[in-house]
């Protein structure tokens, strides 16, 4: 236990201190996932388990040996995905940029005719034209105060953007995710996430899993799109803090702006890995003790549903049956499990034992 515990910690320090730009070349990026392989490969655990309550399409996903995989906005966990923006910094900076004087330097540029040079940057000429023309040319403190108010103004939208991409993020049909748990024996994890002790766990072993990508998709065959289905298996990282991603969504807002000017081809650098780091911090406090491990699949393929499916390719190993799962489900669960092959138990409550603790039967 204490050789993956280290190994996590190596995992969330690794992901943590890595920003690999958008401008970075292939190999660059190559380079730091063949690290993080040879990090996370020895170390997927044998056994992991997700816990199911008993409906009709958990039980057909399980039929159909697929894995339903969901957007992060489909958790109970209000702060699942919820990144983190630093709002005060970025008025800070805003502030900063007036105070230095840069709101004023624009406004000289118009009386100096170094205006068109500056904005020539970015805009046509027919654009800076109009723009001259909506300032106020009637003294230069009409067109400082009209300036100084189209930025706050610019303000505003920043923050109303930052609050519908922070919701984006988490309606993202772009990228499902899939959970896990090491330990089957969880007391807390069968009455939160398997209906009381009624629903049932499975096993799977990824070990060999995490490489082959496309293969997990049902929509493989004929599919033509240039990225398709990244299937990757991480450990979540619990932490205090929430994962700031202040500067990547800054830049890719500014990339929004700039699409209408003639630099929009200019690409703000954004971190490959703000997609997974998103995904992957949790609050340590409150959920460090699920011991959770995120299949994150990112496919354009799939963005038709809030909810889609996987296949397992295979790593589906046993099944556990709740204490207090019904009968009628039971019956029908292992008559699919049978078909399978796949091992089977019992889970029961101990009631010889001192401890609060589940025994596991194999049937």
């Amino acid at each position: 236990m204490d050789d993956l515990k280290d190994f996590k910690t190596e995992f969330a320090e690794s992901l943590e201190n890595t920003y690999i730009s958008s401008n970075a070349t292939n190999e660059e990026a190559t380079e730091f996932w063949k690290k993080i392989n040879a990090l996370l490969l020895p170390n997927i655990p044998t056994k992991l388990y997700r816990f199911r309550t008993c409906n009709v399409d958990n039980i057909m996903s399980f039929q159909k040996q697929n894995i339903s995989i969901c957007i992060a906005g489909a958790f109970k966990d209000e702060y699942d995905s919820l990144i983190y923006i630093n709002r005060d910094a970025i008025n800070k900076s805003i502030q900063e940029f007036i105070d230095a004087g840069g709101v004023k330097a624009i406004c000289d540029s118009f009386d100096d005719n170094s205006v068109d040079t500056i904005l020539g940057y970015l805009y046509s000429n027919d654009i800076i034209e109009k723009i001259k023309d909506s300032l106020p040319m009637t003294s230069k403190d009409d067109r400082l105060n009209y300036l100084l108010n189209n930025l706050n103004g610019f303000k505003e939208y920043l923050h109303n953007r930052i609050s519908t991409y922070i919701e984006t993020m988490r309606r993202d049909r772009f990228t499902k995710i899939a959970c896990f748990t090491e330990d089957v024996k969880s007391l807390y994890m069968w009455d939160q996430y398997a209906d009381g002790y009624k629903g049932y766990a499975l096993e799977y072993d990824f070990t060999n899993y995490l490489l082959q990508g496309c293969l997990a998709c049902p929509k493989q065959q004929g599919c033509e799109q240039e990225n398709k289905n990244y299937s990757n298996l991480f450990p979540v990282i619990y932490s205090e803090k929430r994962y700031d991603a202040t500067n990547n969504v800054i830049n890719i807002i500014l990339r929004e702006v700039m699409e209408n000017t003639k630099a929009k081809n200019i690409n703000l650098p954004v971190d490959q890995l703000h997609w997974y780091k998103t995904y992957l911090y949790k609050d340590a406090h409150a959920y460090s003790h699920e011991r959770e491990w995120r299949i994150i699949t990112r496919c354009p393929y799939q963005l038709d549903s809030d909810y889609s499916e996987i296949s397992n390719l295979g790593c589906l190993k046993a099944i556990y049956y709740g204490p207090k799962m019904e009968k009628r489900y039971k019956d029908f669960l292992m008559n699919i499990a049978q078909v399978m092959g796949i091992k089977q138990y019992n889970v029961v409550l101990d009631e010889y034992s001192t401890n609060y603790e589940l025994k596991i039967i194999e049937i």
